[in-house]
């Protein structure tokens, strides 16, 4: 089985790969043993688009009519294929780019993972049953599919045309067919397409019909929908169809089936999205033999293995330019990755990184995703870095493995990433961030403390949000007026000023906002693990935000926080669900002179967990330490006694 770390990319000529694909393509469509998986297959097919986009492969649907033994026929209208894309973005671009009307509405349905067919019907009666091929012309497999389940010899209403279907192998059937079959299908997809081009019509009973469309010269229809309550009417059993008015309705529906598709019946591996408005499906027509009015929305393939699409390089709240890795979608640890970020240059540089590489990737500690390795490279050399902030235009400089964007008084997505991280910190909930833009491009926010001087109005205005959700949002701002230090501080986004450090400057005297805005490098130098250097930074940093910090203070009322020493010298860790926000139980660890860690480690004096039948990583770790294992409810125990 020929897998993306087994080739050499950058040395593979186009030609080469061109031809491998179509040798790849013939085994998918003329036997059960494929010599590339999928997800291999659709990688190394968007790299030879990346190299060739003319390549004669990308004119051919599905195979080019190779001998298989069975006699070829002429379908009654082209069986095409699809357009890809595999994210929602690239969905709502897709249809964008076909400039349809702002009110069209969609049909959704599984994309079966099978084989597809058309049987053709004059009269009622069944005439033959062809497959695909490359479209135009397929094997006529009459004798395999009139054993298949779902199949009707004879339909009402004289129907004369021609239904498209696709045959799949139930999850159930592919369990059956296993026990009895000395052939060892490998998954169900392979299982359709061998016994569907099997000589001998055994097996067949193990495979299903289900249409998809339907050719019919005397029958007209106005909508995608129409036509498939016909196909009922017929008695054909039709894939599960959806009606969707607009995009969000068809993301909600593609992310239900990303929970349950292991359930389900029969494998699918997208969403095909289809215009329900048959008169627009014509005027937009076909490239290709590929329909222009629907596209197949594919779901991640379950691997560590993908591609880099692309190297964005966005401007961070405090300057720092943080290089982001967009790749195609992949399913790991039971989520799934679309962006992955790179730190900074650097790593960039050490990966020898660059856009349309093959690489391997991880969630270490279950969580975070990351780019181990680069499997194949595509493309010569690392990614190179834009000279000037892209939001601002400045030119960037070095700060030892980082880029920065200098211009902090007036880079707009710093000033966006402070206003962003301000909300974030203070837990302002159902305000998004294209509502902060908006805001932020009217002049109605341009520093923190102009979020409390808003109105219900403001919002619903620019944002086109409901009265209610405005008035929300104005009540969870408004909930924000009383405020400790240590919150005021934190949401300032002061560089190189932590929340520990600034926990502990308030810890030792400087508890006042007066006294943390005048503090002097003689007043750091002598408090312990502030040397010179960070000294600098946190005076430098504080002067820099003074105009936010006073804006913040200058609405708000400053909350007298009481002291308690009931966890000090503890580090503690939390992992799994809780019965409260955890943001909240953090608070109370912090307040109570406790010391929050990301990780278990030797150093760790608890980890507070409520599941103790867990087996995520750092449950594993603490018993592995002899750390000390509680429940939430044991650490208010600790905090209140």
């Amino acid at each position: 089985m020929i897998t993306l770390d087994s080739l050499d990319l950058k040395s593979m000529s186009v030609t080469k790969l061109g031809e491998l694909l179509i040798e790849a393509k013939k085994a998918y469509y003329t036997s059960d043993k494929p010599i590339m998986d999928d997800h291999t297959y659709d990688t190394l097919e968007a790299v030879l688009k990346q190299k060739n986009p003319h390549h004669r492969l990308f004119t051919k649907v599905g195979n080019s009519n190779f001998d298989t033994g069975f006699d070829k026929k002429h379908h009654s209208f082209v069986l095409g294929s699809q357009n890809k894309v595999s994210s929602f973005d690239d969905l709502v671009h897709y249809f964008q780019l076909k400039k349809i009307p702002q009110n069209t509405k969609f049909v959704v349905q599984p994309k079966c993972d099978g084989l597809s067919l058309e049987i053709e019907y004059k009269d009622g009666r069944m005439v033959d049953a062809i497959t695909r091929g490359d479209g135009l012309i397929g094997d006529v497999i009459t004798q395999n599919v009139v054993k298949m389940q779902n199949f009707k010899h004879t339909l009402p209403l004289s129907f004369t045309g021609s239904i498209r279907f696709e045959i799949v192998v139930t999850q159930t059937d592919f369990k059956k067919l296993n026990q009895i079959s000395s052939d060892g299908y490998t998954n169900p997809r392979n299982a359709a397409s061998g016994i569907s081009q099997r000589l001998d019509s055994q097996y067949s009973q193990f495979c299903t019909l289900l249409a998809v469309d339907l050719f019919s010269p005397h029958q007209s229809f106005q909508t995608e929908t129409d036509q498939i309550d016909y196909l009922k009417k017929l008695g054909i059993k039709v894939v599960d169809t959806f009606y969707c008015q607009n995009f969000d309705q068809i993301e909600k529906i593609y992310q239900d089936f990303l929970t349950k598709r292991v359930n389900y019946p029969f494998d699918i591996d997208g969403l095909v999205i289809k215009i329900d408005d048959i008169a627009l499906q014509k005027q937009l027509g076909s490239k290709n033999n590929r329909p222009k009015h629907q596209v197949a929305y594919k779901f991640p393939s379950d691997s560590t293995q993908s591609q880099v699409l692309s190297i964005d390089w966005p401007t961070g709240p405090l300057g720092t330019i943080t290089p982001v890795a967009q790749i195609d979608p992949i399913l790991v640890s039971g989520a799934t990755i679309s962006f992955v970020s790179l730190a900074n240059l650097d790593q960039i540089q050490k990966l020898n990184l660059n856009v349309g590489d093959i690489v391997e990737v991880s969630r270490r500690g279950d969580v975070i995703p990351h780019i181990e390795k680069v499997i194949s490279k595509t493309t010569s050399g690392s990614a190179t870095p834009p000279q000037n902030c892209l939001a601002c235009h400045t030119p960037l400089v070095f700060d030892n493995k980082f880029l920065k964007c200098p211009n902090s008084l007036s880079c707009p997505a710093q000033t966006l990433g402070q206003l962003n991280l301000f909300c974030k910190v203070l837990d302002i909930k159902g305000i998004s961030s294209k509502t902060i833009e908006k805001l932020h491009q009217a002049g109605l926010v341009n520093k923190p403390g102009d979020f409390y001087t808003l109105t219900a109005i403001d919002i619903s205005k620019l944002d086109n949000l409901g009265d209610i959700s405005a008035k929300n949002i104005i009540s969870q701002i408004q909930a924000k007026r009383h405020l400790d230090l240590l919150s005021i501080f934190h949401s300032a986004s002061i560089p190189n000023f932590s929340k520990a450090r600034i926990k502990q400057l308030i810890d030792a005297g400087f508890n006042t906002p007066q006294k943390l805005l005048n503090l002097s490098l003689a007043d750091l130098e002598n408090l312990p693990g502030f040397k010179v250097t960070l000294a600098q930074k946190i005076v430098t940093g504080i002067s820099l935000r003074r105009p936010a910090i006073e804006s913040i203070l200058s609405q708000v009322t400053v909350k007298q926080t009481s002291s308690s020493t009931k966890l000090k010298g503890l580090s503690i860790c939390i992992t799994g669900s809780l019965s409260q926000p955890r943001k909240d139980i953090e608070k109370l660890i912090v307040d109570n002179g406790g010391k929050l860690s990301s990780n278990v480690s030797s150093n760790t004096s608890y980890l507070v967990i409520n599941d103790t039948s867990s087996n995520s990583s750092k449950f594993i770790t603490a018993n592995k330490l002899g750390i000390p294992i509680i429940s939430e409810q044991k650490l208010l125990n600790l905090i209140n006694q």
